[in-house]
């Protein structure tokens, strides 16, 4: 029909990654009027075809990660990401489940949206850093569409040991799984 939505075109954006990523292609057609068709031609394996066993391309390392996302959408592409690279991903929509999920599981990492429902990610950040004890770090990495330049900023004073913006690339976060081993020591956490 005639009504046009706004969007972002963020759908448009992760789908081109995930189609580059698998070696793909997307196709555009469109016409006046009539709208646009977008094509996808995926290698699909065989029916039956055993899956291959899959890695962290940058440290062959597989880790366990905490994923505090609202979106639904962003978060399968995330997770789907991740698991891809042999990841194990537990996934929750807001800060509080991330913190009762923390309180019965261990993870490696957590990645954290800074504007989610309730508390925001900068408070969890600070919750989280509050209930660690001293020979404890657990990772943080902010995940974000907010493009403020002072966002970094009050993600590392809460916490955070890592920032990354959304829309979000396979590459970006190996990069970012990367540098666990080297995230030792806490940063500074503001008060505030």
């Amino acid at each position: 029909g005639p009504q046009r939505r706004a969007g972002s075109g963020l759908g448009l954006a992760i789908c081109r990654e995930l189609v580059d990523m698998m070696g793909c292609s997307i196709e555009l057609e469109s016409r006046l009027a009539h709208g646009s068709t977008f094509r996808v031609r995926l290698p699909l394996p065989e029916p039956g075809a055993p899956p291959l066993p899959a890695t962290d391309a940058v440290t062959g390392q597989c880790y366990r990660l905490l994923l505090v996302e609202d979106d639904t959408i962003v978060a399968a592409v995330i997770r789907g990401l991740l698991e891809r690279e042999g990841h194990q991903v537990v996934h929750v929509t807001n800060g509080l489940a991330a913190l009762a999920e923390l309180a019965q599981t261990s993870f490696e990492a957590v990645l954290l949206d800074l504007d989610l429902p309730g508390v925001d990610g900068f408070q969890i950040a600070r919750l989280i850093r509050q209930r660690e004890q001293a020979e404890v770090h657990l990772p943080i990495i902010a995940v974000t569409a907010r493009t403020g330049s002072e966002d970094e900023l009050r993600a590392r004073a809460a916490g955070m040991d890592g920032f990354l913006r959304k829309p979000l690339s396979g590459e970006q976060l190996a990069a970012a799984l990367a540098q666990l081993q080297t995230m030792a020591s806490p940063p500074a956490v503001d008060p505030a």
